[in-house]
């Protein structure tokens, strides 16, 4: 067989058709016959935890195996606040492992890539705007003299952010109900980045045993013309997208999971996998919207809410014993924690109404099944 005809094939192989299925905490549940409102909730101070696992299946010239690359990592995501083009987004990315094959070309190991991946990327921040329609008006480019193998990781990385972020329907969506469109802007760099079919189909309603929250199950299909910088000019990357959301009535994708197939015409083809699961801060985080300059930036500085790594920030000096002042700070925060416990202490109650809830809507979607 033709090793190029090999390697597609074992890359077809790979990718296989996306199967998302509910948790068990996820409790099926009846959708509203009016339908339910899909819609990001993104005001400022905001912030978003999630877990991201990235991989990508590489075909290269040469080689009758494609390389298989795995980037794990936890980040932190921040509403910064709106700008011109929309709505301005910061995220810290911590605890990158990599799992990182490297074709025979490359100028590191695959051991000097993980050191160095666990030196530059812990830690690292970059800033990018959510447009209106749902869509990132440009992933931010790696810092100027980036080895060629860390600039991957770095895609790999950003290409799990991308996933969160979408085009959502501006009606309620009903079970079974489909809605498409199509989208095209540029870039400050003059880049064209057009989405030529966007679907999204709701498939089912679910709440969370836990903690009540209400979910809508989303399958998603994208096909994408997007250029990059090239040495020469701008090089155009076509994308095909199938993916499944579970999107929480709270303004977010709570879950994941999302295949690429791409073609770049220098770079080859590439298989990616995005599996990702996001929870919402409580409240505001207001002291952590100050945006840093530069789209990419590392931290150093222990003291930085934002820092991960092995150095610790020294303990401040205690407050000579006559600054009351601090002292009635502290007594409250106490008195507040107090409330919050006992204003937490209401939960019983509101779990048997749930418990209640669920039961009237099983029967309901047995009568519906």
């Amino acid at each position: 067989m033709n090793p190029r005809r090999l390697v597609l094939a074992v890359l077809l192989a790979l990718v296989g058709p996306v199967a998302c299925s509910a948790s068990p905490e996820l409790k099926r549940v009846r959708t509203p016959r009016e339908g339910v409102t899909i819609a990001y909730s993104l005001p400022a101070g905001q912030g978003f935890e999630g877990q991201l696992r990235v991989g990508n299946t590489r075909a290269v010239e040469g080689l009758e195996v494609p390389l298989s690359q795995t980037a794990t990592c936890d980040v932190t995501m921040v509403v910064l606040g709106s700008v011109a083009e929309g709505t301005e987004m910061r995220a810290t990315f911590t605890s990158v492992d990599l799992d990182w094959d490297l074709p025979p070309a490359a100028t590191y190991s695959t051991d000097e890539l993980v050191e160095l991946a666990d030196e530059r990327l812990r830690g690292m921040q970059v800033r990018f705007v959510v447009r209106p329609d749902g869509r990132i008006q440009a992933l931010p480019s790696a810092p100027e003299g980036t080895p060629p193998e860390l600039e991957d990781v770095i895609e790999t990385l950003l290409r799990g952010l991308d996933a969160f972020f979408v085009p959502v329907p501006p009606e309620p969506l009903r079970r079974g109900d489909e809605w498409s469109d199509e989208f095209s802007h540029t870039t400050g760099a003059g880049l064209t980045q057009t989405l030529e079919e966007h679907r999204l189909r709701l498939t089912g309603s679910f709440r969370h045993r836990s903690d009540g929250d209400e979910l809508v199950r989303l399958e998603l299909e994208q096909r994408r013309r997007e250029q990059r910088a090239g040495a020469s000019g701008p090089v155009t990357v076509e994308r095909e997208v199938n993916g499944i959301l579970f999107f929480d009535a709270q303004g977010f994708p709570a879950e994941v999971d999302r295949e690429t197939r791409e073609f770049d015409p220098e770079q080859g083809m590439v298989f990616r996998k995005v599996r990702a699961s996001w929870s919402r801060f409580r409240g505001m985080v207001p002291e952590l919207i100050t945006p840093p300059s530069g789209d990419v930036q590392v931290i150093e500085d222990p003291c930085n809410p934002d820092y991960v790594g092995p150095l610790h920030c020294p303990e401040a000096t205690p407050p000579k014993p006559e600054e009351d002042e601090g002292g009635a700070e502290a007594g409250d925060e106490a008195a507040e924690g107090a409330d919050d416990e006992a204003a937490a202490g209401d939960g019983p109650d509101d779990e048997a109404d749930e418990a209640d809830d669920d039961e009237a809507d099983d029967d309901e979607a047995d009568d519906d099944a």
